[in-house]
């Protein structure tokens, strides 16, 4: 069963559309593949009924990715960690409660604990201390050790006094800031600080803004459609038309990269 957030696009439905921005059919990317062209298009449709099996079927989400200038172990990853197992069915019969039984060993831990609960409620009765161990077998209580002396702290000012160590002020952390605007309809994956954030298509009119610490990561399917503002930079193109980019920002890079 495929799960996917709202708005979110399939790996299949971004396989498809990066074949669609280099102006691929699939017929010419089976060509290339040796994948049948049936099988593509149930890629891209996430149709898993219609695929072979698994270890197969990785194999060729593996060579369609990497026609399409994606990473094909990653790429294969993605695409079938969207398909969640199917749920057992659940267990109709709860666990009956345990009973004491005379004999077995929850018994006498039973009549101990009970034995205990007696005694210090007649404690509190009589205004005597409920007898120990030790008092049940004719032994006598043993006495509480004496209070040790502590000596006094030494005063402020006096020899062998030491001042706490000052507490380095925290540094605040650098920020990374990056908008991404489309000119047309991209799929776009983003992770900030290790999280992911971004997993979805951007269109026109739909500026999307990444803030982290330390990294951000993107992906897009048509580096030619998405500008980006690094840190309030003038906005540029991230590539070719049809391109698929990677890159990875830091506050050290944020300046120089391009």
């Amino acid at each position: 069963m495929l799960h996917m957030a709202e708005g979110a696009m399939s790996v299949g439905a971004q396989l498809r559309a990066s074949r669609e921005a280099r102006g691929l059919s699939i017929d010419a990317v089976a060509h290339t593949t040796r994948v049948h062209s049936r099988v593509l298009a149930a890629i891209e449709r996430d149709d898993l009924s219609a695929m072979p099996p698994r270890p197969f079927g990785r194999g060729f989400v593996r060579a369609y990715a990497r026609e399409m200038g994606l990473d094909g172990e990653r790429t294969a990853q993605d695409y079938f960690a969207q398909f969640a197992p199917a749920a057992g069915p659940p267990d109709p019969t709860g666990t009956p409660p345990r009973k004491l039984i005379p004999g077995s060993r929850a018994w006498p831990l039973a009549v101990v604990s009970l034995g205990v609960l007696a005694g210090v409620a007649l404690a509190v009765l009589t205004g005597r201390p409920a007898a120990t161990t030790g008092d049940a077998q004719g032994a006598p209580a043993a006495e509480p050790p004496a209070a040790t002396a502590r000596p006094d702290p030494p005063a402020a000012g006096t020899a062998g006094s030491t001042a706490p160590a000052p507490v380095p002020a925290a540094v605040p952390a650098a920020n990374l800031t990056i908008v991404l605007t489309a000119s047309r309809p991209c799929w776009v994956t983003a992770s900030t600080d290790g999280r992911r954030v971004l997993y979805t298509s951007i269109v026109p009119g739909a500026p999307q803004t990444l803030v982290a610490a330390r990294e951000i990561a993107i992906r897009v399917g048509d580096a030619g459609a998405i500008s980006w503002k690094v840190n309030g930079r003038e906005p540029a193109v991230m590539g070719r038309p049809g391109q698929v980019r990677d890159v990875r920002v830091t506050p050290q890079t944020a300046a120089t990269i391009r």
